[in-house]
């Protein structure tokens, strides 16, 4: 049964990925990223949902579509992106391993988006993606991240790393802490295969640009890591605190 809803999903979502192409590549001509965001979104929250995984999301009440701010969220499979672009309601662009860049199909829509790529080996051009960013940010573009930096092996929240920290400091800019929770039961990175099912999105508290400021890199990073884990464990308690 998982193998032939995989089957199905796979076809329908690459015809769903030709027309995140095609829009992606037209907004890009025209120089405006903003023409079919609400279309690109629409197409990201049915990627999922076409290998019958359901999103449901928890803390809504944290958004805030007027800031401009950085998201950061654990790093499940290949379905994180579509979830996080999806449902976020900012206009939002992420950063992401340069090696995706160079992917068929997705290595070019990830171009023609805009997304941010950032190499984990060469230290001089990962300052210049985080530069990139803070630029974006000045812009009133909202960053998505997955400072875990490469998907889950075992399904646990990975140590994070620094960079997206540095960004945050000095972009001076707020963070929401976000948890994707069973996601990992939907999908592994050790196989190709789809497992429906209900996966939820939550949206912890931001912590506030002052707040952050107040932070050490390494503070500010123990904060957002204990509060995806709290909400990865607990996410109606985690919305209480």
């Amino acid at each position: 049964m998982h193998i032939l809803t995989s089957i199905t999903g796979y076809i329908l979502g690459s015809i769903l990925l030709v027309v995140l192409a095609i829009l992606a590549t037209i907004q890009s001509i025209v120089g405006n990223q903003r023409l079919f965001d609400s279309q690109i979104k629409f197409i990201c929250r049915w990627i999922p949902r076409v290998f019958g995984i359901r999103v449901i999301t928890m803390g809504t009440e944290n958004l805030d579509i007027a800031a401009t701010q950085i998201f950061m969220a654990n790093h499940v499979n290949i379905f994180d992106g579509f979830i996080l672009y999806g449902h976020i309601p900012n206009f939002i662009r992420g950063i992401e391993l340069e090696d995706h860049f160079s992917w068929p199909i997705w290595g070019f829509i990830t171009k023609r988006l805009g997304n941010i790529p950032i190499s984990h080996t060469n230290i001089k051009s990962a300052v210049e993606s985080l530069n990139r960013a803070r630029e974006a940010i000045s812009n009133g573009i909202s960053i998505g991240i997955l400072p875990e930096g490469h998907r889950t092996r075992d399904g646990s929240l990975q140590p994070l790393k620094r960079g997206a920290f540095r960004l945050a400091k000095n972009a001076d800019v707020g963070v929401t802490p976000v948890a994707l929770r069973n996601l990992w039961e939907r999908k592994t990175v050790h196989s190709p295969l789809v497992r429906p099912g209900f996966v939820y999105l939550i949206f912890g508290e931001p912590i506030a640009a002052d707040t952050a400021r107040g932070l050490t890199e390494r503070e500010l990073r123990d904060l957002v890591r204990s509060r995806i884990l709290s909400m990865l464990e607990d996410p109606k308690e985690a919305l209480r605190k």
